[in-house]
């Protein structure tokens, strides 16, 4: 009699309760399954995994099928790589096969291809599942796309590369020729920027196509200038009449037809073969300056709303920088037409003092001949006074034709054999009355000879302009002047005890027109320690300045004995 223990049916058939668990939790299992392939699908556009049996390098997935349009055979044999652009193909089978070799997890990035032919950036991982043994049973991996991210890290970097072109540039012209060829290696086929000038008129400034043997087509672009009209179709005349832009992303030969201008417009746009186009304004503080035109003529690409915001984030920085650019030129033309007005005012106004000094001259030899009347001292004193005043306005003339000379690129230096030390003396001899009227201490120290090649009139007025700023910013005050050749430099040392100029006021003292004290209380036109540095450098030597404020000044001017 067999025990009921080992009936051979009780022993291979479960009791009803536990298969009721089994299949409970079989159905567990596959919901479990179901719901991480669901998970796995909403985060990733593609979901692949391989079997070694068949062929580890083609990926087992209906939603590459999908995604990409390849077939199962045609993904066999590394047929899956021509999924992927061509420039990704290498990179990402040495991913692959590196992961292989180690059972290493895979990660890579590539453009692959969707089935409409768009290329989309993904990025792609993949895990190994291993067996038992710890061999590799299968890969299973995602895609997931990363377009709109690549997009955002390359669009900055571009903004950033046209940023600084922009920067580069202080000429319009400059500034659209680098946007025009910085557009078609990264955003389009051809580029066109129209330009609405100042006066009003219109110019199609620069036409850039990516492939270089379009050069005579591009030509003849470029002649199309957009033509202003009450209505109008034309992108490019839209954007320049209101600002507006403009997104054909499919452009057929009927929307060529709808904004053609004429018939030679039609037939230029036909050889172009524009296939989709974008147009934004250039803008700046409320002004269109110009349109900006992107087509696409041979590739797969298409413009959407997202390529419209950034093409309008470019031209934003374009028109910044074309609108400075026209702000710069305008200044320096305002600049050349102000000394040019000085150039001619100048020499206007010392017309009449070459006459009035003679007048002077001769009203002083008649007061000389009659040297018993009473009225000889008050006369002379007055044209003392009339010579001091001619004087003073001619140097102020010099001072201000020698800035135009100087802008006019025309300012030049007359060198001979000078003797330093006497120049010092003549100068300052001349000075010396005016010292004494503002009871001034004034003290000159120079050796017998320093002798260099100067321009003997420029080194004087370089002397001249020093003491005359002692003179006005330190009167009453003790002026000396020094001179000593070290070697082969020699150095002019001119002191005060004046106001003197406090740190942040030094750099500018230099400058043309540059001041430390308000014009009102001191005069002048602040040309005179301009030309003194522009003469010392001109002569290969440099000008110093030591003051602190309430303490006085002390120039110092170095000069080369000898020339290389």
């Amino acid at each position: 009699m067999t025990s009921p223990l080992l009936d051979p049916s009780r022993l291979s058939t479960p009791p009803v309760g536990a298969e009721a668990a089994l299949r409970e939790e079989v159905a567990q299992l596959r919901q479990e399954a179901e719901r991480l392939r669901r998970l796995l699908e909403t985060a990733a556009q593609v979901t692949w995994s391989t079997d070694p049996a068949r062929d580890a390098l083609a990926p087992i997935s209906p939603s590459w099928t999908a995604f990409t349009g390849q077939t199962p055979e045609q993904m066999r044999n590394q047929g899956w790589l021509l999924a992927l652009y061509p420039d990704d193909r290498a990179g990402a089978l040495a991913a692959w096969e590196r992961a292989r070799a180690g059972t290493q997890p895979f990660a890579t990035r590539y453009r692959l291809r969707r089935v409409d032919g768009a290329y989309v950036w993904m990025l792609a991982r993949g895990m190994p599942v291993l067996g038992p043994d710890g061999s590799v049973h299968e890969w299973v991996g995602t895609c997931i796309d990363i377009q709109a991210q690549v997009l955002g890290e390359e669009r900055a970097t571009f903004l950033a590369r046209a940023s600084e072109l922009f920067a580069s540039s202080l000429d319009a012209s400059a500034t659209l020729a680098s946007l025009a060829n910085l557009s078609v290696s990264a955003l389009a086929d051809w580029c066109i920027v129209d330009v609405l000038h100042p006066d009003g008129h219109f110019e199609r400034a620069q036409v850039v196509a990516a492939d270089p043997s379009q050069a005579p087509l591009a030509a003849t672009v470029q002649r199309l200038t957009p033509v202003p009209q009450e209505r109008p179709v034309y992108p490019p005349a839209v954007a320049l009449a209101t600002g507006r832009s403009t997104l054909a992303t499919e452009v057929t030969d009927a929307v060529m037809q709808s904004v053609a201008q004429d018939a030679d417009h039609l037939e230029t746009m036909r050889r172009v073969g524009i296939r989709s186009l974008l147009t934004v304004p250039l803008m700046a503080r409320g002004h269109i300056l110009g349109a900006l035109s992107f087509l696409v003529t041979t590739s797969s690409r298409r413009y959407h709303d997202e390529d419209l915001r950034f093409a309008q984030e470019l031209a934003n920085l374009a028109g910044l920088a074309v609108d400075n650019a026209r702000l710069l030129q305008g200044a320096r033309e305002a600049i050349r037409l102000r000394d040019e007005f000085l150039s001619v005012a100048s020499h206007e106004l010392k017309t009449p003092l070459t006459p009035l000094s003679l007048k002077l001259q001769a009203l002083s030899r008649a007061v000389k001949s009659h040297p018993d009347s009473p009225l000889v001292p008050v006369i002379e004193a007055h044209v003392e006074t009339g010579h001091r005043q001619v004087r003073r306005l001619t140097e102020l003339m010099n001072d201000l034709l020698d800035v135009s000379r100087i802008s006019a690129g025309t300012f030049r230096l007359q060198r001979e054999e000078v003797d330093v030390a006497e120049v010092v003396r003549e100068v300052a001899a001349t000075f010396a009355p005016r010292f004494v009227l503002e009871h001034c201490d004034f003290q000159v120290e120079a050796p017998e000879s320093v002798r260099g090649c100067f321009d003997r009139v420029r080194l004087a007025q370089v002397l001249d302009h020093l003491l005359d700023n002692a003179l006005k910013y330190g009167p009453g005050t003790p002026v000396s002047v020094r001179l000593v050749a070290d070697g082969p430099v020699a150095r002019l040392t001119v002191r005060d005890g004046g106001i003197g100029i406090s740190p942040e006021q030094r750099p500018r003292l230099f400058e043309r027109y540059g001041r430390a004290v308000s014009e009102r209380h001191y005069g002048g036109l602040g040309l005179g320690l301009y030309l003194t540095r522009t003469i010392v450098e001109a002569e290969g030597g440099r000008v110093s300045l030591d003051s602190r404020l309430g303490e006085g000044a002390t120039f110092m001017v170095e000069l080369p004995l000898t020339r290389s």
